[in-house]
């Protein structure tokens, strides 16, 4: 019997290679990693992209014309699906890298991101669905759509949850964020908000079928008084007690003008975390209503797709 796979695969590579190059999403965050403009956010979005690409790379090639009797078999399924999620959990973490570098820079933060291990239980376990007994090509078909890019997404989140842990065990305290997509279901709705390493819920890094929340995580920076060799945090929570400190000292009108500050000055930080605007815009956003700054968090994250 002749070997299917290698012109199988090499044609699925091929329409993956077309895919990327024509994406107008991919080209546009591809650049800002270029430029270091790019944030997680960016790196999730580059995931997902990946993702559909590779999704539909598949299903355009492992048709029934194409198959030995029609069927995915086993050995054909690993053959393809398992290099080509190899290859695009290499250049989600290529691309998480070169992010979390500028990120680092920026934070002068000294450790280098660290790349996680391709996850192969969690892929043999979907190589099983797809080619389970008695499953007809069209199931087997919808094993390799939206479960693709969902697999391709948690390459990200793999990424966001290993340097988390590695800056944690060096002693770094880190903060997990998980930002909800538009008419996000009430489970996703139920788990958004950003935790402390180590506190955040269980299921954070979850996904269902066609979920695009984003999971990110920021480094908190320490430092160290030479005389007491006590550590002390430059974190929010720091922040607002020694501003809070000086508050304490002046009349009820300023502390109100202060605190009223402080608040808005949260606000413009998730806006510029959640779109990728600069704090001007952010500044903007951040006076209007609550529905309306919802509303320009959402056009600023399908933007981001576009730029």
């Amino acid at each position: 019997m002749t070997d299917v796979v290698p012109e199988l695969l090499e044609d699925i590579i091929t329409r993956f290679n077309t895919f990327t190059i024509s994406d107008r999403r991919l080209r546009g965050i591809s650049r800002r990693i270029r430029d270091g403009t790019a944030t997680q956010i960016d790196g999730h979005a580059y995931a997902e992209r990946l993702g559909v690409g590779a999704s539909r790379a598949l299903k355009e090639c492992l048709t029934e014309d194409r198959l030995p009797d029609g069927k995915l078999y086993y050995n054909i399924a690993t053959r393809t699906v398992i290099p080509v999620l190899e290859n695009n959990q290499a250049l989600v973490n290529q691309a998480a890298t070169e992010i979390q570098k500028v990120i680092d820079k920026t934070d002068r933060v000294g450790l280098s991101p660290v790349e996680p291990v391709f996850p192969r239980e969690r892929i043999n376990g979907l190589i099983d669905k797809m080619t389970a007994d008695n499953i007809t090509l069209d199931s087997a078909r919808i094993w390799i759509g939206e479960p693709i890019v969902n697999n391709s997404e948690a390459f990200f989140d793999d990424f966001v949850r290993e340097n988390a842990k590695f800056r944690a065990d060096a002693g770094m305290k880190s903060k997990i964020t998980r930002i909800v997509s538009h008419g996000c279901c009430s489970w996703c709705d139920a788990l958004a908000g950003t935790y402390d390493y180590g506190n955040e819920p269980q299921e954070i890094y979850a996904r269902h079928e066609y979920c695009r929340c984003t999971v990110t995580f920021q480094s908190q920076k320490t430092s160290q008084n030479v005389w007491t060799k006590k550590k002390w945090e430059s974190t929010p929570e720091e922040i607002t007690r020694r501003e809070n400190t000086k508050v304490s000292t002046m009349s009820k009108n300023e502390r109100i003008q202060v605190l009223d500050r402080l608040d808005k000055d949260r606000l413009v930080r998730q806006i510029m975390d959640a779109t990728g605007y600069d704090r001007a815009t952010a500044n903007r956003i951040a006076d209007k209503s609550p529905d309306a700054i919802a509303k320009a968090i959402e056009r600023g994250r399908k933007n981001a797709y576009r730029r």
